[in-house]
């Protein structure tokens, strides 16, 4: 899982140039996960496919034409992981997100994101995991 500071220095390194070149951008590793993407302090929820993921952002796929903001969470079930993430482009289906920060849903989390952890929760218990306790 990267770190806070992984995650913000890749999406740095990537606007940065060299030379008139752009330096390479995080490698991608496919996956088959799902996900939610969360915005609005958590009022608004939509549910997504993870299908390409590194730590600078991930493609995901929606099953509805659907507007977005920019800034929104990523949610991972699985990796009990959330992103705070803005939209970098769209292709309907997909979507690309840049992360810009990074929060591990089993640590402390400020106040504000505590609605990450529950929407987390939710998700876990309806998916039929073992509950892991937070």
């Amino acid at each position: 899982m990267p770190s806070i500071d992984q995650a913000a220095s890749n999406l740095l390194l990537g606007n940065l140039q060299h030379g008139g070149a752009r330096l390479p951008r995080p490698a991608r590793t496919p996956t088959y996960l799902n996900g939610k993407l969360a915005y609005g302090e958590g009022a608004f929820t939509v549910d997504c496919a993870i299908r390409d993921l590194s730590d600078g952002g991930a493609k995901i796929i929606l099953t509805k034409r659907q507007a977005l903001p920019l800034d929104l969470y990523l949610v991972i079930i699985k990796n009990c992981v959330a992103y705070k993430a803005r939209v970098a482009w769209l292709n309907f289906p997909a979507r690309g997100l840049a992360f810009c920060q990074v929060y591990a849903l089993s640590g402390t989390l400020p106040e504000e994101l505590k609605f990450l952890r529950r929407l987390w929760g939710e998700l876990y218990a309806r998916s039929g995991w073992e509950r892991l306790s937070l």
